[in-house]
């Protein structure tokens, strides 16, 4: 069955999921179905970005988007997203993340990337 957003409520450490890159990227899909992100961080390995975190479970492709997160990374650094001590951000269809070289409406995937995230 789906998760419903009242279970987003449930102690962090229940049913939580981590997911993270097997090589470097510029997208992930954190999870392809409705559900709960409790925190994510991106390295950008790259030029100063942004991480962008997608109700979608799929990657939007490249041009004007509308992410419900959207933070700047700079260049060969960390970012961090953390909704502890809760509630977590619910995604209705699902969870996925992207760095993009400009802005926060307008996506061009970078690379060099490494995704984590936790979710549920």
């Amino acid at each position: 069955p789906a998760l419903a957003q009242t279970q987003c409520l449930v102690p962090v450490n229940a049913a939580a999921t981590p997911v993270v890159s097997a090589a470097a990227e510029g997208s992930h899909v954190l999870k392809a179905s409705p559900g709960c992100l409790l925190a994510t961080y991106v390295y950008n390995s790259g030029a100063a970005a942004f991480l962008m975190i997608f109700n979608s479970k799929t990657v939007p492709a490249d041009g004007a988007v509308t992410p419900i997160e959207c933070v700047p990374v700079a260049a060969a650094s960390y970012q961090f997203i953390n909704f502890a001590p809760l509630p977590p951000e619910w995604f209705s269809t699902g969870i996925s993340a992207a760095i993009s070289t400009t802005g926060c409406f307008t996506k061009t995937v970078g690379s060099g990337a490494f995704f984590h995230a936790l979710v549920q």
